[in-house]
């Protein structure tokens, strides 16, 4: 099994804390696990990208050109990675689930969240079982500031 994960957003939304989040749960779960962060100088607001790798063998090479799962959370991102598109990538847009994220008034600021949860959910029906791993990673990066309890009710959202 070898799983490749491409999420792309602009910088400060929270793309590495999703990757890094995902990784330490794959980690904890005895897969293999490879993460690469791609993001420019302009940190805060350039493009951002994040190479993930689930694995139950070692993962030969760290970076791809042809993801299992897209996550595009920009309409920046969403240009900057047309080129990985392909037949049956499982792409996870922000722009399918606007009325989603508006109707559970969530804010920009915690998309990053929702988007995790969506993500989990995908990687459960891919029969990566890191629901619980992820959850708890995230708990504990997430859990000492001051908006854990709205960041709780988000990804649960988006994991439905």
């Amino acid at each position: 099994m070898l799983l490749k994960i491409l999420i792309a957003g602009d910088g400060g939304q929270g793309i590495q804390i999703m990757a890094d989040v995902i990784s330490q749960a794959a980690f904890a779960k005895d897969l293999f696990v490879s993460y690469v962060p791609n993001y420019g100088l302009e940190q805060r607001g350039g493009a951002s990208l994040a190479f993930i790798q689930i694995s139950d063998r070692d993962v030969a090479y760290p970076k791809f050109s042809s993801p299992d799962i897209l996550v595009i959370m920009s309409d920046e991102s969403r240009v900057r990675v047309a080129g990985y598109g392909h037949k049956g990538v499982k792409v996870i847009d922000i722009k399918d689930f606007l009325q989603i994220l508006d109707a559970n008034e969530i804010s920009p600021t915690s998309y990053n969240v929702f988007f995790l949860g969506v993500l989990t959910k995908v990687l459960e029906d891919n029969q990566i079982k890191l629901g619980d791993d992820i959850f708890a990673a995230l708990e504990n990066k997430l859990s000492k500031k001051p908006n854990w309890e709205e960041n709780k009710r988000v990804y649960l959202i988006g994991n439905k």
